[in-house]
């Protein structure tokens, strides 16, 4: 099965759409330094498996969405 792995940085002061997402944990630490209006936790390394297109795209697009955080 396919999978995706992101790096995600977290907030509790707004919705999880707000949280940082990046390829990188470089990138994800650049925008934790970048948006210091939150309070960031983080980063972790998540992975998304998924079955082919559509089912990754139902994942990302369900409530909650993409932003949401698993710890590896």
């Amino acid at each position: 099965m396919p999978k995706l792995t992101y790096w995600i940085a977290t907030q509790e002061s707004d919705s999880p759409c707000y949280n940082i997402v990046s390829k990188t944990k470089k990138e994800c630490l650049a925008k934790m330094e970048e948006y210091t209006e939150f309070e960031w936790e983080g980063p972790f390394k998540s992975t998304i498996v998924y079955a082919d297109a559509f089912d990754l795209f139902a994942w990302v697009t369900s409530e909650g969405g993409g932003r949401r955080q698993y710890k590896e």
